[in-house]
């Protein structure tokens, strides 16, 4: 398609780009031509700066309204010539698919011999074929499944996660009365490591 005419503004930039897309394609030269009005000022200026910035000429021309108006009634008297081209086209889209159905059927006719003498297809899975290719691909991963496993409730399963959060990242510290103790090994003090002299009394000399 080499011209794209829009007799109205699209209502979007990108609607406006899915139009034009038409015409100019693999590298041709092409041509799009909006009619706009002052509603649509704001599509427009999204328009020409994106053409710009990919290089494309853009030309703006205003339009007299008694011009305007003219073009209007010629596109009203089009209309039935339109919508005939539109249902003629919808015809043979419909005939084309009957012709393709027809062929079909009549290929199933002559060659029937031959398609039923065809090895029968193997390549799909049915949905029980699904489940268990599902099952034993679990039990390879995880191994065997227990039988009568009792399922968690949302209840037990809640309880779980919240114990697994305030667990995360603890680190185990000693009690009130691990504090105050102070392991002696070898008559040197642990806390410190400085050794003490004891006498017989077992108090410290000085």
């Amino acid at each position: 398609m080499s011209t794209v005419i829009n007799y109205e503004a699209p209502q979007t930039h990108e609607i406006y780009l899915h139009r034009v897309g038409r015409t100019a394609r693999a590298g041709r030269i092409g041509r799009s031509c909006t009619i706009a009005a002052e509603p649509d000022r704001k599509v427009v200026k999204q328009a020409v700066k994106a053409s710009r910035a990919q290089g494309a000429k853009v030309v703006s021309r205003q339009v007299p309204q008694e011009e305007g108006d003219k073009w209007a009634k010629k596109l009203k008297d089009l209309e039935s010539e339109i919508e005939e081209v539109l249902e003629e086209e919808k015809e043979e889209r419909a005939l084309s698919i009957t012709e393709r159905d027809l062929k079909r059927g009549e290929n199933l006719i002559v060659h029937e011999d031959e398609i039923k003498s065809r090895p029968k297809r193997t390549w799909f899975e049915s949905e029980k074929d699904k489940k268990l290719a599902k099952e034993k691909g679990a039990a390879v991963l995880n191994g065997p499944a227990e039988k009568n496993k009792k399922k968690l409730s949302g209840r037990d399963r809640k309880k779980l996660e919240l114990q697994d959060v305030r667990t995360e990242g603890k680190v185990w510290k000693k009690g009130k009365e691990d504090r105050g103790k102070k392991v002696v090994k070898g008559g040197k003090d642990a806390s410190k490591g400085k050794a003490k002299k004891t006498g017989k009394s077992g108090k410290p000399r000085r």
